[in-house]
């Protein structure tokens, strides 16, 4: 008893092995998706801006910017985010609904869901996917923690889930919003909220989505097309069965990088929905699993993180945040490979857009200062150091 009376703590600002393997996968991970942009991006630039270089071009300034941004909130302390969480997400909302307006944001392939600004093209549902995570880490830090009753969850956090999900069906982009509700309920489970309000906010969610996967006759045609193997199903398959052409032919190792043949316009959104298709044929199976242990590697990273992690609102932004990267992730590689039907959403630090990579550099930089923070150092009576 006496020896523990003589150990002394400091919590101190120093770097933990966690943050130096997140720092380094993401770092592999976006270097990746450069050059697999740079490979697959330039039929289309050639053919649409008559310019090779235009995506690439595009992608390396969003990637230094990005880059810029992983280390600056890595620096800034997460609890921050506690005091402007419902501003952020207001602004957030605010964009979700001026996107839409008629006029103020351009038609992409049916969807409202960018703002052009000059050189830039940003898309409100990636900003409002790190404001609703933070939001909610605050409320259930501020009140369902406290008192774990139903209506503390459900309001204001399922309903603000509500109006942005909302918001986003209406650009429309499904994807995003699977998503985003996957997202919540990690974060709800790292949370500790009770299993009876999981299911109960679980069910609400599952009829939401069902109905609106039904709405339109496109999305039916995806889903019975997947589950079909008639003449009909193959032209709305077309875009998974080249995919799954890219992938069959790389092999092992590929066909070496910059000789994809189906980036000349075969497959649709190489560089984008698809570029884990273009890795597949470029770089092989070895290329593919390699991706595949690097995101793995990340979320087991991310989990060390979060069991570290003493303070609540900490682990669940941690988990939260790790788990929209992961998760998005997963869909965008089972849609590659046929295993789920098309839903149009990128893949975490690699596919082309902007938006989406500094999104997930924001989110990096946030989970590597939450590690950073909670790296403890024990100091023993006999002078020995331990570290937790």
């Amino acid at each position: 008893m006496e020896q523990e009376e003589n150990f002394q703590r400091y919590n101190v600002f120093k770097i933990n092995i966690e943050y130096y393997f997140i720092f380094i996968i993401v770092l592999v991970l976006s270097i990746l998706g450069i050059v697999m942009v740079s490979s697959a991006s330039i039929a289309v630039g050639e053919k649409y801006f008559n310019d090779a270089f235009y995506f690439i071009r595009r992608q390396a300034v969003w990637w230094v910017i990005s880059i810029g941004a992983l280390l600056l909130f890595s620096r800034v302390n997460y609890r921050f985010y506690s005091k402007i969480s419902l501003i952020f997400l207001l602004v957030c909302i605010a964009l979700l609904a001026v996107v839409l307006i008629p006029g103020v944001a351009p038609v992409i392939g049916g969807a409202r869901r960018w703002f052009n600004l000059f050189f830039f093209n940003i898309q409100p549902s990636e900003i409002a996917k790190l404001g609703l995570v933070i939001f909610i880490c605050d409320s259930l830090n501020r009140r369902y923690i406290n008192r774990m009753s139903f209506k503390n969850i459900f309001w204001p956090s399922f309903i603000i889930l509500l109006v942005v999900t909302l918001l986003i069906f209406l650009e429309p982009d499904f994807g995003t919003v699977v998503v985003i509700w996957i997202t919540v309920f990690i974060l709800f489970f790292v949370g500790n909220v009770r299993f009876p309000h999981i299911i109960s906010l679980g069910g609400i969610g599952l009829v939401v989505l069902v109905a609106y996967m039904f709405m339109e006759e496109y999305r039916r045609q995806r889903i019975f097309a997947f589950f079909s193997s008639s003449s009909h199903s193959e032209s709305i398959n077309f875009q998974i069965n080249q995919s799954l052409i890219a992938l069959g032919s790389g092999h092992l190792l590929g066909s070496g990088l910059g000789n994809s043949i189906q980036k000349y316009s075969y497959l649709p959104e190489a560089h984008t929905d698809f570029i884990f298709a273009i890795i597949g044929e470029e770089l092989g199976i070895a290329g593919t699993i390699g991706v595949v242990v690097l995101f793995i590697a990340f979320a087991f990273f991310a989990v060390r993180i979060c069991q570290k992690t003493k303070d609540y609102y900490g682990r669940v932004i941690a988990g939260g945040l790790a788990g929209m990267i992961i998760s998005q992730a997963i869909i965008n590689i089972a849609v590659v490979t046929g295993l789920l039907p098309v839903t149009g959403l990128t893949l975490p630090f690699i596919s082309y857009g902007g938006s989406s990579l500094l999104t997930c550099m924001i989110a990096s930089g946030i989970i590597l200062n939450i590690s950073r923070q909670n790296f403890t150092i024990v100091k023993r009576s006999d002078g020995e150091i331990d570290q937790e």
